[in-house]
């Protein structure tokens, strides 16, 4: 027998094999969508429409570091690196990215800002969290916790 078939023996009180079956037992299988969020469908037009395209390369590098609840925690000069872009034109996408309200500020940690994406753009984590991000809105207090 393969090693993803199994025979399964049943035995009653007295211990006699009262009869079997074979069983076909299939490893779990992982997604392929290892790290992911889920976007919302009318954003997506809304950001096609408003954003150049550097600002649409800045929001994609920050979804690439997109975490729970969330927060988004990467520097502009590591942008300005990955991209080869001009820190200043980082900045300026940003900026432009937080005027369209794609992204909001969220705590400084250390030296560095971070941001947080628009609960109604899209969500990284449970479905209770962002029915109640949804239903409330995020605020940030202090210490960076929600």
């Amino acid at each position: 027998m393969s090693k993803d078939v199994e025979r399964i023996t049943q035995i009653n009180d007295q211990g006699e094999i009262i009869g079997g079956f074979v069983a076909v037992i299939r490893p779990k299988q992982k997604s392929a969508f290892q790290r992911h969020f889920t976007m919302n469908q009318d954003a997506l037009r809304i950001l096609a429409k408003e954003l150049t395209g550097e600002q649409f390369k800045v929001l994609m590098l920050m979804l690439a570091d997109l975490d729970y609840e969330n927060f988004i925690q990467i520097a502009q000069a590591d942008i300005a690196e990955t991209l080869g872009m001009q820190k200043t034109n980082v900045s300026r996408a940003v900026r432009a990215l937080l005027d369209v309200g794609v992204i909001f500020e969220g705590p400084k940690v250390g030296r560095s800002k971070t941001y947080r994406l628009n609960e109604q753009f899209g969500w990284k984590g449970t479905v209770t969290n962002h029915k109640k991000a949804l239903k409330n809105g995020f605020s940030v207090i202090q210490g960076g916790r929600i």
